[in-house]
């Protein structure tokens, strides 16, 4: 059996499309926001000679990052579900990041100057983001198949329905839960390879001087942007067989269109429909099949994040996918910001730590303190690589053998010990609470949990055919309709949509957490936001049990 059905790939799939995608897109797609926010102290002190302020300027930062996905990510989805497809939008999103970085290092001021460059990679960091989980639907399950032989399997006469119509030769969607794992696992290497690889870049520079030596490494970084973005382009599967045959022609029918009305004033009514040929157009009514032509199956724009909004009002697997990837991203932004936070905190508090002065601005001066915040983030980032296909493989195997939501409810589990645990602790120090291990692992365990769960969710409600919905159609369903059809029984038309608006949510988890975070660490505890975290943890526990035992019956009740 070839590697890319081994990996849960659709039959359509070549090999060079499935490495593409978990090299050069979801591990590429982490490695250079790694890369960018360990480096940013860099920039502030080498390069702009920041002495103060640095947490402030870092955080305000990283807020308008999140502010501009929020917008972005949705706007990626929907542009992906156009003629851009989800290639396009990959190889567009990596140059639009390799252009950042550059202009990272070239900016005089933190505002407006370096507030620009985090914007704009901001834009293309949330589109290559959300294409992770949007190409993932097109990996599990072939979605363009030219000319396939249709089946009607009428049912019983004593049921009288519409019929089943199903493609020859098509197989049942494809279920995602282990090639959501791998995803992970690859997204933990692109993290591996930005703290091991990108960030080692300064020292192999540092004869040129420290100015120098941080724009050169940013320029490496920006050329492997650029080549993984044309790799993409090279690699990735486009819109079909047919693909750039069919734009050609679309965009001919368009300008005929166009002339035919604007400037002939005639009516477009007059003209044959794109996929008719011309010479049956006048004696043959089309068919349901050949009225409208491929594309209207594609809606892309507002309508695709319309629907997706739509969807996830109406079916609960959407929306406990929305919900999780709030809970993840969150999770996985808190674990890599108040982890150091709290460490540092307590170094200081404790006078094992003093603060940074003018006069001493590095790190050296609490080094026991950044080792250790260095090795708990470590500690969470090697248990959620280890995890990745653990619950990969789980929940592939729940989502067949019941118990769908078991996964994910159990990695929130952990995380509602993880995080109340380590937010409970008087001291970060391994040698009084060796239970600070056991706590960053359940941490670790509960993020990648989170992701992997969420992903392959989010992919199955994509793909799954809709039972639900030809259910309800019930005896008043005409017996020759389109129901049958792809637009119909699944969602894969406004993937990018929905991916969007997961990516949405998990933003918005960012900002939630940041800025209450932040404002319960001053004010109330230095555990407050681990606390906030197994509060989502805890609201995800009960969201993925309710809709475990009710979900299906509430979507066979619409």
């Amino acid at each position: 059996m070839p590697l890319p059905r081994r990996l849960l790939f659709s039959r359509d799939i070549h090999p060079l499309h499935a490495v593409t995608y978990l090299l050069g897109v979801s591990l590429f797609s982490i490695s250079f926001l790694v890369f960018l926010n360990a480096a940013l102290s860099f920039v502030l002190t080498d390069l702009l000679h920041k002495r103060s302020h640095l947490g402030d300027i870092v955080g305000t930062l990283g807020f308008v990052d999140e502010l501009v996905a929020i917008v972005a990510a949705p706007f990626w989805g929907a542009v992906s579900d156009g003629r851009l497809g989800t290639r396009g939008v990959v190889v567009l999103c990596y140059w639009i990041i390799a252009g950042s970085l550059v202009l990272f290092v070239n900016v005089p001021t933190v505002y407006p100057g370096l507030l620009l460059a985090r914007m704009v990679f901001s834009v293309g960091a949330a589109g290559v983001a959300t294409m992770v989980s949007a190409i993932l639907p097109e990996m599990t399950a072939a979605e363009d198949t030219p000319a396939p032989r249709r089946i009607v399997i009428t049912p019983p006469t004593e049921s009288l329905r519409a019929p089943i119509v199903r493609e020859a030769g098509t197989p049942p969607a494809q279920s995602s839960g282990k090639l959501a794992g791998l995803v992970g696992l690859f997204t933990g290497f692109g993290a591996l390879l930005a703290l091991s690889v990108f960030l080692r870049l300064p020292t192999r520079f540092a004869q040129y001087g420290p100015e120098e030596a941080v724009r050169r490494a940013f320029y490496t970084v920006a050329g492997t942007a650029a080549g993984v973005g044309i790799w993409c382009f090279l690699g990735l599967p486009g819109r079909g067989k047919e693909a750039g045959h069919r734009s050609f022609r679309r965009h001919m029918y368009d300008a005929r269109v166009w002339i035919w009305t604007k400037i002939w004033g005639g009516s477009p009514e007059a003209l044959p429909s794109l996929s008719s040929p011309p010479s049956s157009s006048a004696s043959t009514s089309p068919t349901p099949s050949t009225r409208a032509p491929r594309t209207a199956l594609r809606p892309g724009g507002l309508k695709s994040l319309k629907t997706a909004f739509k969807a996830g009002l109406t079916d609960s697997r959407l929306s406990l996918s929305y919900l999780a990837g709030f809970v993840a991203r969150a999770t996985s932004v808190g674990i890599s910001l108040f982890i150091p936070l709290f460490v540092n905190a307590y170094f200081i508090r404790h006078g094992l730590c003093p603060p940074s002065t003018p006069s001493s601005p590095t790190p050296k001066t609490c080094r026991q303190a950044y080792i250790l915040a260095a090795k708990l983030t470590g500690t969470t980032q090697l248990a959620a690589l280890l995890l990745a296909p653990v619950f990969g493989y789980w929940t592939d195997h729940a989502a067949t053998n019941g118990g769908r939501n078991t996964p994910l409810v159990v990695s929130a589990l952990l995380g509602v010990i993880g995080f109340t645990g380590f937010g409970m602790l008087t001291s970060p120090e391994p040698r009084e609470n060796p239970m600070v291990w056991v706590y960053a692992v359940l941490m670790g365990a509960a993020q990648i949990g989170g992701i992997v769960c969420s992903l392959g969710l989010l992919a199955r409600a994509v793909s799954t055919s809709h039972s639900e919905e030809d259910e309800q159609e019930g005896e008043q369903a005409p017996l020759l309709s389109g129901s049958g059809t792809p637009r119909a029984r699944d969602r894969r038309h406004v993937k990018g949509g929905i991916a969007g608006v997961y990516s949405l949510s998990g933003g918005v988890g960012i900002l939630v957490l940041t800025k209450l975070g932040g404002w319960g660490f001053d004010g109330i505890a230095s555990g407050w936001p681990f606390w906030l975290l197994a509060g989502f943890e805890g609201v995800l526990v009960l969201a993925g049990v309710l809709e475990g035992v009710f979900g299906v019956e509430v979507r066979r009740g619409r």
